[in-house]
């Protein structure tokens, strides 16, 4: 997997589109079918290797927060910010052929979930007063 994405590739088109339902993908390049038979295309293939990259990193994660030897973490922790990259490479290849697309968000829609979640914030322990045992007089 390590000629995937080792070029910086940008779309910097779909950013002067309006952004009310914009679909943000490149053009597909090849000769994919569009109505396809059973069998598995390039695209099929990498949509699958993309996924199971998914896969790897949320089980590493897991595996990662839950290591207590040192070296294990370590070691573990190479790995998912290996599997983290080659996912990266993965999504930028299929996003350049135009095999994965993305919606677009319009500026309200944007601002609207950065409230929803930035009032969260007042919920996180670090913004409670502190909790003190009450002593008793013993």
């Amino acid at each position: 997997m390590q000629g995937f994405g080792q070029q910086n590739y940008q779309n910097p088109g779909f950013f002067n589109q309006p952004s009310s339902q914009v679909t943000i993908k490149n053009p597909q390049t090849g000769q994919m079918p569009r109505v396809k038979g059973p069998e598995m295309n390039d695209r099929d293939r990498l949509n699958d290797m993309l996924a199971t990259e998914k896969y790897l990193t949320d089980n590493f994660n897991v595996f990662l927060r839950e290591a207590s030897y040192t070296e294990l973490h370590q070691d573990v922790n190479q790995i998912l910010n290996q599997t983290h990259q080659e996912a990266r490479n993965l999504f930028t290849f299929m996003f350049n052929k135009g095999w994965y697309s993305l919606q677009a968000e319009s500026a309200q829609q944007v601002a609207e979930a950065a409230q929803k979640f930035g009032s969260y914030q007042s919920q996180f322990a670090q913004n409670q007063p502190s909790y003190t045992q009450p002593s008793y007089g013993m």
